[in-house]
């Protein structure tokens, strides 16, 4: 993995010669457990704290860390800020209307322009970055009839630059825009004007807004493209299952009048001409070395024993849990709380949110995967799956034996020496045996 006196990271995660499950490294920032090459068991039960698994066939697994359900709710947020501003424009309106006796369209003039102006285009900015997140983070996947993981990894690329648009280029567009758009519900406020006249005005502005998103809408459309081909490629680096380099780290930061500690999961691909870094890596903040190895533990049994001894992926942004929990919260909870968790649940739009998590999950953040990825995943015959090697099967029925009585993997060391220590004892009590007869 890391020298001992280096800080391990994403990029520099390897094994060194002498690495070796049950092994521990000091280094500058913390500690570290190794975990594999060799993954053996640690005999902890398989729990998926911080809900890693994503997906999970008969074949193979996702990993895929993200809290996709707050994005979703923080953007659909916006959309009921628009329909609680247009209910308020109502209001106003029929309250002048029944003093007044007549329509004005001043308050729809004014909210509805604040809302093309903020509500809208923040809510569709929060929504389109969701989707760029997913797209962005794709999964790790382990196949366990090939015995092999697949690393994603960014390659190529380089930064691009969109010609004649930089921060003041934005600022001008938007302004533009927004003086335009402004134009456009002004004749609204003329109470004196005339109707050819209010209509006039209005259309002029909406040609001219028009025209505006026309010309900034296919100058994006084209740069963008040319920026998307510049833009790093995804890549999976296919390795084997028991080469993974795997280990649990715990740093320590120290701040001004502030001490935090993390704990990290890492898996990672060692580069071929430099053991000392890493091709492809993924990390995941486990909170404690145990949760870590419970963590970790999800994904050797998956490997080692089939999907039915690894958890399922959590259902908490599933539209069938969201409504289960709603029936269960009409039966469990009285009147008051129960209306303030639904006047929550529309605010947020958890419904809806729901279920544009559900299809990010199911369907976005997969079509982005390289078709490499997907003929990889395909299902083999039975008798085409890869086996694990016999010096893997021997250590693990000898650490399960040992765990049944009594041992701890955080506490066994290095398996060479632990190995070394049990052989050694059982020839004492041999020895031993012989001397008394």
């Amino acid at each position: 993995m890391t020298k001992a006196n280096e800080s391990p990271s994403s990029t520099q995660t390897s094994p060194e010669p002498d690495w070796e499950v049950g092994a521990r490294r000091t280094t500058k920032d913390g500690r570290l457990l190794a975990l594999s090459p060799e993954p053996a068991t640690t005999g902890e039960r398989a729990v998926d704290v911080n809900a890693w698994i994503r997906r999970k066939t008969e074949g193979w697994l996702d990993l895929q860390h993200g809290n996709l359900l707050f994005g979703a709710e923080f953007a659909l947020m916006f959309l009921s800020l628009f329909i609680l501003m247009m209910l308020f424009a109502t209001a106003i309106t029929v309250d002048a209307y029944l003093q007044d006796g007549q329509m004005t369209w001043i308050p729809y003039s004014v909210v509805g322009g604040m809302n093309m102006l903020i509500t809208v285009p923040w809510g569709l900015y929060m929504h389109f970055l969701g989707n760029k997140a997913v797209k962005e983070t794709p999964p790790v996947r382990l196949n366990r009839h090939r015995r092999e993981v697949a690393m994603p990894r960014w390659t190529g690329g380089k930064e691009y630059k969109l010609p004649f648009w930089n921060e003041s280029a934005e600022g001008w567009a938007y302004v533009t825009v927004v003086f335009t758009i402004v134009a456009v519900f002004a004749p609204f406020m003329l109470e004196d004007a005339t109707k050819e006249y209010r209509n006039t005005i209005i259309m002029w502005a909406l040609a001219v807004l028009a025209i505006e998103l026309l010309v900034i809408g296919t100058y994006l459309f084209f740069a963008l493209r040319l920026k998307k081909k510049c833009d790093p490629k995804l890549v999976y680096e296919i390795y084997p299952w028991e080469k993974l380099v795997a280990y649990i780290e715990t740093r320590q930061d120290i701040g001004p009048g502030l001490m935090a500690t993390h704990t990290v999961l890492t898996l990672a691909i060692p580069k071929p001409d430099d053991p000392e870094s890493a091709l492809a890596a993924a990390s995941i903040n486990v909170g404690h070395e145990t949760a870590g190895l419970a963590q970790w533990e999800c994904i050797r049994q998956f490997m080692e024993n089939g999907p039915e001894a690894c958890p399922d992926p959590k259902e908490d942004e599933t539209l069938a849990h969201y409504k289960a929990k709603c029936r269960r919260a009409r039966k469990e909870m009285s009147l008051l709380p129960w209306l303030s968790k639904k006047v929550g649940d529309w605010f947020f739009q958890r419904y809806l949110t729901h279920i544009i998590t559900e299809r990010r999950i199911k369907t976005l953040a997969l079509k982005s995967l390289p078709e490499e990825l997907k003929a990889w995943s395909a299902p083999l015959p039975k008798e085409q799956w890869a086996k694990p090697s016999e010096a893997l099967q021997s250590l693990n029925q000898q650490l399960t034996r040992a765990y049944d009585r009594g041992l701890k993997f955080t506490q066994m060391g290095p398996l060479s020496e632990w190995q070394a220590g049990g052989e050694e004892k059982q020839q004492q009590k041999r020895g031993r045996g012989r001397f008394r007869a």
